[in-house]
Order: C-alpha cells, then structure tokens, then sequence
C-alpha cells in the first residue's frame, strides 16, 4: 500500500504522538522511543510502506537536524562546570570505558559477531544520537539488517538501568535523610558566584535580529562548514580520520563556539523549531527500522540479553572501583555509571521520585534533591552527550 505526502506525513507524525501519550501517561516510566519503535515495527509488517519517512518529507529534514542537534549539544558543555564536577566525570567515564573494554575483549565470541560487539558499544555507551549514528555507520556499509541492532540497544536500555538507578538512588536518599535528621548533613559549599558578568560574543547582537532564521542561519552555515572541512580536509589525514568524524567534529565545534560565547547555550532552542526537529529525529530512527524483519528481531534476542548482562557488569564494576576511589559511596558510584542507560529526562525523574519518597518534610525533600540532582545530570550528560558521540564517530571508521 502506497500513500501520498499529506497521508504519509499524518500517519508518522501519528505514531510519535501516541507514542508520547502513551509514555506520558505512564509518567515516563514506559520510554516513548520503545512504543515509537514497537509501532513502527508492527507497522512494516503490516500496513506501512517502507518509504513511509521518505515520502513524508521528514527524511529531507534529518541531515540538517543532525548537524542543529550535535552543535547544540556541544554548546551545553561547559568546561568550567565539567572541572567542578570532576569526580562525576570520571566515574563516568569509567563506566564508558568498561563497557568498552569488556566488548573489545569478549563481546564477539560471546555474540557471535564482531561487528556486533563493535556498534553495541557507543550505544550502551550512551543515548539515542550514539545509536542513530552507529546505525547510519552500518546503513551506509551495507548492513541494512544490522542496523536494528543499535536501535534496540538504544531503545531498551532504559527498562535495565531505571530500575536500577531507582534502587540505587533511594538508598542514597535515605542515608542522605539521615544525616539530615542527625544533624551530620553538610552541604557542600556555594561557589562564590559573585564574579563580574561577562559579556559574550552573542549578546552584542541586538535582541530585535537574534531570530529563528537568525538561529537557524547561523547554524546552517557552521554545520556546511563543518562538513566542508571534514569532507576536504580531515577525511584526508590518515590517522586523524580514524579518530574524527564530523559528528565529532560538529560537537567540538558547537563546544568551542559556546564556552567562547558565539553561539548561545542551548541554542536549537532559539530556532523555535524543538517539536519539528523532534518528530524528525525520531521519523530518522524509524529509517533504520525497514531492514528489520520478524526472523531478524527473533534472532536479535539473545544477543540483546548476553550485550546488557555484559554492558551491566563492566558499569557496575568499573564505576564502583573509581567512585569509591573518588569519594563516593557504592551506591552512588553505581549509579552514576549506569546513566549510560538513562539520561535526561530519566535521571531527573527518577532523581525526585527518591527524593520525594524518603523525605519526611518538603525542606527535607528539596535538601535531597538538590545534593543529589547535579551528579546524576552530569554523569548522564557526560555518558550521553559526550563520551558516547565521540565514540559513536570514532567507531564508525570500524564498520566495513
């Protein structure tokens, strides 16, 4: 069955929002990528046209989508707060580097394929834009099959790690309640926040031209650039193009550009195109999903369980062996590692449910929140927004 532009556009725009209302009324704890991916699954096998996304017309949008996404989140990395929240950071990164060391070692002979230890990393790694560009790696290489295989992970990986944090994270609140009804609890201290307000680059353009064409402008012109000097300059570096690929290079740049105060953190937000540029990124996920049949989907099983065994062990284990060497209890240092299954919002949400649940008065629930919120969002911004692109890009070049 074949649709036209305004019916294609209407029936993929359809399952993103029963999608979200699904996951809404869940409150979050039935992750909207899941019932994106279950229904859009269903629908290749029954009624959806496999060019459903193409004919839509969101699948023209998703390469300028990706270069807006990656610049902007590398303009949410701030160097100086990534220094204050140091022993996050390594933590962190040591659960990224588990996951890697384990599927570099075991994960081909214990799935069967080494490929498949390969573009499962930066995916348990990270989020979503790991998965989507591990899977454009192997649509371009020709495994048009394999590429589920990130998308699963991706979209998964929340039913493990929520859970999980959840538990964590209530323990920690509750010795956190303690100190505070013992009158042991110390907060950490205040930076002194009384530095003179420094002027960017941006904030010198009147407000009455900054836009969304502005925005978006700007954005397109850094992204072709982007792509220019990749294309013509660094593809050409031997050793160099191992490292880069303009995913990469697009988040450094947006990272340069925002800590010198040229482009505005946060900046996809300025272009007041947040709910188009959504519903692309996820009709650019359901791309990846028309190679899967049923058979494939069975035959994935296994090999999805035997990848979070492995992912869930090398987090536990590393995290907790740096954590503690760091200052922080088992628990916390677990927790932080398996924001490799989470990120935002997830580690918000669960973050105040254990707050909320452990606190005997609201001064109480607010004392835990706040000492508790910080870790958890920088941990699951370095998981997923850094470490796990960079070695998403780095990967790539794996994938032949």
């Amino acid at each position: 069955m074949s649709y036209g532009f305004e019916i294609a556009f209407i029936m993929v725009v359809c399952i993103v929002f029963v999608a979200e209302f699904i996951s809404a009324k869940f409150n979050g704890k039935v992750p909207a990528l899941f019932l994106m991916t279950v229904m859009t699954l269903i629908g290749y096998w029954t009624i959806l046209p496999k060019d459903i996304v193409a004919v839509s017309g969101l699948g023209a949008v998703k390469n300028i989508m990706m270069m807006i996404i990656l610049i902007h989140m590398g303009t949410l990395l701030e160097i100086e707060q990534l220094k204050k929240e140091w022993k996050t950071v390594v933590t962190a990164i040591a659960a990224v580097a588990g996951v890697a060391i384990i599927f570099f070692g075991l994960g081909g002979p214990l799935l069967g394929e080494k490929l498949m230890a390969i573009t499962a990393i930066a995916p348990l790694a990270g989020g979503g834009m790991a998965g989507i560009l591990t899977s454009q790696a192997l649509t371009n290489a020709g495994y048009i099959e394999l590429a589920v295989w990130p998308i699963l992970l991706i979209t998964l990986q929340g039913f493990i790690g929520m859970p999980i944090v959840a538990f964590l994270l209530r323990g920690e609140a509750r010795d956190i309640a303690l100190k505070i009804r013992s009158g042991s609890f110390k907060k950490d201290e205040e930076t002194d926040e009384t530095s003179i307000t420094e002027i960017k680059a941006i904030d010198k353009i009147p407000e009455k031209y900054k836009t969304p064409s502005f925005y978006f402008l700007a954005l397109a012109i850094i992204g072709t650039l982007n792509l220019f000097v990749y294309t013509n300059f660094i593809k050409n570096i031997p050793f160099i193009s191992l490292l880069l690929d303009k995913s990469i290079t697009a988040l450094l740049i947006g990272m340069i550009l925002g800590n010198l105060g040229i482009l505005d953190k946060g900046v996809m937000g300025k272009t007041e195109s947040n709910g188009i540029l959504d519903i692309s990124f996820y009709a650019y996920i359901m791309t990846f999903l028309t190679g899967a049949s049923l058979a494939t989907i069975k035959s994935l099983i296994v090999p999805l369980l035997i990848a979070f065994i492995m992912a869930s062990l090398a987090i536990a284990v590393f995290s907790l062996l740096v954590g503690k060497r760091v200052g922080y209890s088992s628990r916390m240092s677990v927790a932080v590692g398996f924001n490799c299954f989470l990120g935002f919002p997830f580690n918000y949400m669960l973050t105040k449910e254990a707050a909320k649940a452990v606190a005997g008065t609201s001064e109480e629930e607010k004392l835990i929140f706040d000492t508790l919120l910080p870790t958890m969002l920088i941990s699951g911004f370095v998981c997923v927004t850094i470490v796990s692109t960079l070695m998403a890009g780095a990967l790539s070049a794996l994938v032949r």
